[in-house]
């Protein structure tokens, strides 16, 4: 009769539906857990967000400007001389040159996320004599060289083999800690400093994992930004509950 659809069709069309209605979930999925892959066109690699004001920056961007920040730290330049700078480099306007300093240089915490980083090579288990990986190694001079000497730990050469959880990179010479102890509202912002320069960098440096001040970012999540890292502090000492929640130490791990 005309005007009605056979039975199989409709459920040919419920199954197509179902099917596409899968594969958008599934892609969805990737997406989260993995990230925005880079041929998505108009995605930038990196964000800096403050308040309801996104800013996008390409991994080239991102890398130049936390070079600038940097330097900024290290010779104790104004916030404004450091805007002033990074409107000249990337060519940006006022307010989005202030932002992307503002978290380049620590006042803003956890502003700035990037989906890049990691590696699709593996790398030599061999350690120097300091008893790093060669990226980790390659991490903490690109990280003294941005800010001048730091404290560093996490390592000994031979290598470590206590003190850090189970499974950690330290135990494999993967993983550098960067320290701002006492930890104070001025270490807080330097240390964040140092905590977004590793994210601008992680794709030159091949970086896994970041984490400072109660946030975790890792590459293979990027497009989460900076997520809440929470470890169990049950019956543990405020001081020992603050050293594992990373308040007072940047911690950044390298692709294995």
């Amino acid at each position: 009769m005309e005007g009605t659809v056979e039975p199989g069709a409709v459920r040919r069309l419920a199954w197509a539906n179902a099917a596409l209605a899968a594969v958008v979930v599934v892609a969805a999925s990737l997406v989260i857990v993995v990230g925005v892959p880079r041929w998505f066109p108009g995605v930038g690699d990196c964000t800096v967000t403050a308040g309801d004001h996104t800013v996008e920056l390409s991994s080239e961007q991102a890398e130049k400007a936390a070079a600038v920040a940097a330097a900024s730290v290290r010779e104790k330049r104004s916030l404004d001389k450091t805007s002033d700078a990074l409107a000249d480099r990337l060519d940006s306007s006022d307010p989005d040159a202030r932002i992307v300093a503002s978290a380049l240089t620590g006042r803003s915490p956890h502003a700035l996320g990037c989906q890049h980083g990691g590696a699709e090579d593996e790398e030599r288990d061999q350690l120097n004599r300091a008893g790093l990986t060669g990226r980790a190694a390659a991490v903490r001079s690109a990280v003294e060289e941005a800010f001048g000497s730091q404290r560093l730990g996490g390592f000994a050469p031979g290598g470590v083999t206590s003190g850090h959880m189970p499974g950690s990179a330290h135990y494999e010479g993967r993983a550098v800690d960067v320290f701002f102890r006492p930890a104070t509202k001025k270490q807080r912002e330097r240390g964040w400093a140092v905590a977004h320069y590793l994210v601008a960098h992680a794709d030159r440096l091949e970086v896994d994992t970041v984490i400072f001040d109660g946030r975790i970012w890792t590459a293979r999540r990027g497009i989460q930004g900076w997520r809440s890292y929470a470890p169990d502090t049950a019956g543990r000492s405020a001081r020992v509950a603050a050293i594992l929640e990373h308040r007072d130490h940047v911690h950044v791990d390298v692709a294995d």
